[in-house]
């Protein structure tokens, strides 16, 4: 099979002739503790790992313009400051982490309609910039291809989220949800028209919404508010996605997702990522609940693969080999890899779910395959040595 084929066969509950692989990404500072575990430098990962192709389709579905981005304040290692999307925030100059970072936000740009109005403005469809400029050319050169196509829009809740703020939009859910509902169909009125006369020309495989609404243990507002405020947006921009050649549609959301899933399913969502298991989520009861209805992608516990490779294999086996045998599903990380995470212990987990799914002796798994690309250990990843290395490149 292709890499395109394996994966709408895998999404889609067929008998693909493997899984496609796909196990999440190390961020920036997870890269840095992984060169001093060993691995060297230049070294593509994704293809010594064998990851199966894939690309994004390009598009600037941010504002155009974007805010100036300006620094008010500096103090110690904090700046304050306004980003390109019009926020106040505060952040750290050299974050000890980069890829992994706590903000902190002060203002938003939208405080009310009159403000909405003019944040219109730079959320325009039509505006010059949104998709390259050799569009033909690229629609030319992946017209004919056997890798995976796909594309990430933002969702209702993170674009409105990112205009009014976290605690602003969930109050105004409750005190005014006719205008979060103005706002939101916005969202989807503007992701639609962006697309509309350039999605059908692509037949993108599968398309991700980025939406971030829920925490750990529950959805950030309630099931009910859901499907009152957001529902109808989201039944229009699937169908319009589907429509127009989309093979699925995935909803990127950490957190809890239990109480969405449900809503999802109904609006003709296929499926989920990353499932994090720290939010209380279980992906075998998902898939004993709502059997071939909805696709896993992720659960593979990032917490768990910080120890040693019993730890690691512990994990996998708890959930790989029962989610593979029921299709639909990816197993990866669930989200960005962290840096706490041993390069040898993720390269370990991939070869163990290689095996798995391959029906072949796990006893036997190791990963020889990669000496090539892994020196020795130069110095254990600390929080202390990244705050050292942070400081030499700033």
């Amino acid at each position: 099979m292709t890499d395109r084929e394996r994966y709408l066969e895998t999404i889609h509950f067929g008998k693909p002739d493997r899984i496609p692989y796909a196990f999440s990404h190390p961020r920036e500072s997870t890269m840095s503790a992984w060169y001093y575990q060993g691995l060297k430098r230049g070294i593509d990962l994704k293809q010594a790992m064998g990851y199966d192709h894939l690309e994004s389709m390009p598009m600037d579905l941010l504002p155009l313009p974007r805010f100036e981005q300006v620094t008010l304040e500096e103090y110690g290692d904090k700046k304050v400051w306004i980003d390109e999307l019009g926020a106040k925030r505060i952040d750290h100059n050299n974050p000890a982490t980069p890829g992994f970072v706590t903000r902190s936000w002060l203002e938003f740009p939208v405080k009310n309609k009159s403000d909405f109005e003019q944040m219109k403005k730079r959320y325009q469809p039509d505006t010059q910039g949104r998709f390259p400029t050799d569009w033909q050319d690229y629609v030319a050169s992946h017209k004919d291809r056997d890798y995976v196509l796909q594309l990430t829009v933002y969702g209702p809740f993170w674009r409105v989220r990112d205009w009014v703020g976290f605690e602003n939009m969930c109050m105004l859910c409750a005190t005014d949800p006719v205008f979060v509902r103005d706002m939101m169909e916005y969202v989807i009125d503007f992701t639609i028209e962006t697309l509309r006369n350039k999605i059908l020309e692509l037949a993108i495989d599968y398309v991700f919404i980025s939406e971030d609404m829920a925490y750990k243990t529950a959805s950030m507002i309630s099931p009910q508010m859901v499907r009152e405020l957001m529902a109808p947006g989201y039944k229009r921009l699937v169908d319009f996605l589907h429509s127009h050649n989309v093979q699925s549609v995935i909803m990127d959301c950490d957190g809890h997702v239990g109480e969405l899933i449900p809503i999802w399913i109904e609006l003709g969502i296929n499926g989920t990522w990353p499932v994090e298991i720290a939010a209380h989520n279980d992906p075998i009861t998902y898939r004993k609940k709502y059997g071939k209805k909805f696709a896993l992608l992720g659960t593979i516990d990032k917490r768990e693969l910080r120890f040693d490779f019993a730890h690691v294999k512990q994990e996998v086996m708890s959930k790989v080999p029962y989610l593979i045998g029921q299709g639909g599903y990816i197993p990866g990380v669930d989200h960005g890899v962290p840096p706490d995470v041993p390069i040898r212990n993720f390269l370990y987990m991939a070869e163990l779910i290689k095996t798995i799914d391959g029906g072949r002796n796990i006893k036997k798994v190791n990963i020889d395959c990669y000496q090539d690309i892994l020196g020795p250990v130069k110095e254990e990843w600390t929080m202390e040595l990244a705050q050292q290395i942070v400081s030499q490149d700033a």
